[in-house]
């Protein structure tokens, strides 16, 4: 049976379908030196998100002819260095996009409502102080989506369906349904939502992309979200757009950094709510992910095309 190795463990129902078709294997952890200590007669790998699949592991790969993603990003595989190799590079597009949209409608309405300060107010016997925050509704609003892929079509539906009222920028798409509006410029967007979701990839092109320039221009009163990638938002504009009360939070489920650390600006404001790139790790989702990855894995077993491959342009003929 050909060898798959796991960086990291996935959940036991892709791991009991992965079993019936190959020889599993789970690293000691997931470091460059125990993913090389195994990878000499590796055929396959299932990867998370935290380990890197370098240039130098695909060197000493000489059987390997495919990494599959549990998820859509795939910025831990240096995919020209697996191309070179003939190396098929695997992710799952759209596979996490109701978990992600369903996270950043709820920071939307962690925001709105204030809940980590009501919660906050509690827990702390200040029952009194439930009148002394300015909480809102989001009915009548307006979101602004950055990047109308997968997540954020999803996102758009659940705003809709709050009542609230969608400005879309997506440079790719110049029209959609008549019910969606677009923005010319994504300047637009940060001048005139109250909610700022951003939904692109980490790409060279995108790469801090929110910076100081867009966030100035955003209302005092509105927020910012951000469930994509960290490298797209330039943190240290974002802390000071914060700090000098120029909008009114954020949340943030991807950071430039992870794992943030415990001193970083961004933990000691009030005004802010974090989770730790979480936003696809729910019970379903991680299923379906594990799953979907693994089966790409079987499909190259089998001799059969993956169907979706990140450098197919280039490997497949």
């Amino acid at each position: 049976m050909k060898k798959v190795l796991l960086p990291e463990k996935i959940v036991p129902e892709a791991m009991i379908l992965l079993g019936e078709k190959a020889n599993v294997v789970v690293a000691e952890d997931s470091s460059e030196e125990s993913i090389l200590a195994e990878i000499d007669d590796t055929f396959g790998i299932v990867l998370r998100s935290k380990a890197k699949i370098t240039r130098g592991i695909m060197d000493a790969a000489p059987e390997l002819r495919v990494i599959s993603r549990t998820g859509v990003g795939y910025d831990n595989i240096d995919v020209q260095a697996a191309t070179d190799h003939k190396i098929l590079v695997c992710n799952l597009p759209g596979i996490n996009a109701v978990s992600v949209a369903e996270h950043a409608m709820t920071f939307i309405l962690s925001l709105a409502k204030q809940i980590s300060t009501m919660d906050a107010f509690v827990r702390s016997d200040q029952w009194e102080k439930r009148s002394s925050t300015e909480a809102i509704d989001v009915k009548g609003k307006t979101l602004g989506i950055i990047g109308l892929g997968r997540i954020g079509r999803e996102v758009m539906k659940l705003a809709y369906a709050f009542g609230m009222s969608v400005l879309v920028f997506d440079p790719y798409l110049s029209s959609m349904k008549s019910e969606v509006t677009f923005s010319k410029t994504v300047e637009e967007i940060f001048i005139q939502s109250d909610f700022v979701s951003i939904h692109v990839p980490n790409l060279p092109e995108t790469s801090r992309m929110v910076g100081w320039d867009l966030l100035r221009l955003m209302k005092p009163s509105s927020f910012f979200i951000n469930t994509s990638r960290g490298g797209v938002v330039d943190e240290k504009a974002l802390v000071r757009v914060l700090s000098e009360k120029r909008i009114a939070g954020a949340a943030l489920d991807v950071f430039e950094n992870e794992p943030i650390t415990p001193d970083h600006p961004l933990t000691a404001m009030k005004n802010v709510v974090l989770t730790p790139h979480s936003a696809a790790l729910t019970r379903e989702c991680k299923v379906k992910m594990a799953v979907e990855a693994v089966r790409q894995v079987i499909d190259c077993i089998e001799g059969r095309i993956p169907p979706h491959i990140v450098n197919s342009e280039q490997l497949i003929v």
